[in-house]
């Protein structure tokens, strides 16, 4: 992923593959950890750090299957393991992916 200054709230979508609304519920649930900026409009604007703390929620609900507390609980305690987790958790559905159009082609 490129990194930018700023990510618009449907960028933050796609490249999580959650809906908009998702994502504003999340920022407005865990505003300890998503912390968007506005623009003059007021939509929101997040930084990368914001990705990041997004998709780690994403990866403790969706992967996990943790309550709404539970990500709090987990976020608050380790949030430096999670990171390095989920990455490891997202290597292996890429390889995973990788292998599986392999096998279909073959």
């Amino acid at each position: 992923m490129t990194t930018k200054l700023y990510y618009k709230i449907g960028e933050v979508a796609k490249l999580l593959e959650e809906e908009v609304s998702t994502i504003r519920f999340w920022s407005d649930t865990f505003p300890a950890w998503v912390k968007p900026e506005r623009n003059a409009k007021g939509n929101r604007l997040f930084h990368p750090e914001d990705v990041d703390n997004l998709r780690l929620i994403h990866y403790l609900t969706r992967v996990e299957g943790l309550t709404l507390d539970g990500v709090a609980r987990k976020l608050d305690e380790n949030r430096d393991g999670l990171s390095h987790k989920r990455e490891i958790v997202e290597k292996l559905y890429t390889i995973r992916s990788l292998l599986v159009d392999l096998h279909e082609n073959i």
